[in-house]
């Protein structure tokens, strides 16, 4: 009687548990995919001891994942030829550099703002690298150093205050001094999407500010206006750089996906559902 009872239990838990089963079944063929997973782990929960119920879960769990991987995948390859073909339709307005000696990764620059073509202006300028990181530079250039460490922007009663830099290369060439100073990787408080956001202003109020060379104890700053030529300049950069971040982001999800469902399929193949719902 007991052994009767023992296998009459058996019998209605794998039926309670394969009530679950024809849920998930149901809710995957439907591509609900989370209600699947749901009702998949109901089973493993409050039927551990089915074990064909069980087992049949996995391997309805290890469809769900490849199936998923797989819509990822078309998903983000589309997104990659997409971004990739917006990013084809505006390279040629940016000069490329890289050093294949010295170099990893590649710079994009706008030819008229580069400092052989700007000597003794003060102006800012950008670049961008190939992953879509930006940085801006300041260039001040003046009868003495003031070690200039922020700036502020203002346009159209708005503005935008950088954050304090140190990455700052100063020399003298000629008796000028000369000033750079370095918003790296997009760290600059804002102010490229300011200037974006602001393309079509005629100037941009342009206000830097350190310490006065000639008497270290004073702050200094002096009002400069960035003209339409550098507004649009960085604008067009900072589109870039918004590019090549949102197509890095989606080849590293679509890399992602696909070493996912490379892991997914030896699983598959090597069917471990069986002993998975004996030992978990």
């Amino acid at each position: 009687m007991a052994a009767l009872l023992a296998v009459t239990c058996a019998e209605n838990v794998e039926k309670m548990a394969e009530k679950h089963l024809d849920n998930a079944r149901e809710a995957f063929n439907a591509g609900n995919f989370n209600v699947a997973k749901q009702e998949i782990d109901s089973i493993k929960i409050l039927y551990p001891k089915a074990f064909e119920a069980r087992r049949q879960g996995i391997k309805l769990m290890q469809q769900i994942e490849e199936t998923e991987q797989l819509r990822t995948i078309e998903y983000e390859t589309k997104m990659v030829d997409t971004i990739r073909l917006a990013f084809e339709k505006i390279k040629d307005n940016f000069t490329f550099e890289k050093d294949e000696e010295y170099q990893d990764i590649g710079l994009y620059t706008i030819k008229r703002q580069s400092p052989t073509n700007n000597t003794g202006r003060n102006y800012i300028r950008g670049r961008v690298d190939e992953k879509g990181r930006m940085t801006l530079v300041s260039q001040w250039s003046g009868s003495y150093y003031i070690h200039h460490n922020r700036i502020r922007l203002s346009a159209n009663d708005s503005y935008v205050d950088s954050p304090v830099s140190d990455d700052r290369h100063e020399f003298t060439d000629l008796g000028v001094c000369y000033e750079w100073l370095s918003f790296v990787n997009g760290n600059d408080g804002g102010m490229a999407a300011f200037i974006a956001a602001n393309r079509d202003a005629k100037t941009i109020r342009y206000t830097v500010s350190g310490r006065d060379s000639r008497n270290p104890e004073r702050d200094y700053s002096v009002n400069l206006n960035l003209g339409k030529d550098d507004i649009t300049a960085i604008a067009q950069l900072y589109d870039l750089s918004q590019i090549l971040l949102s197509l890095e982001e989606h080849k590293n999800i679509l890399a992602e996906a696909e070493r996912h469902l490379q892991f997914i399929r030896s699983r598959i193949k090597e069917d471990p559902a069986e002993e998975s719902a004996q030992t978990e």
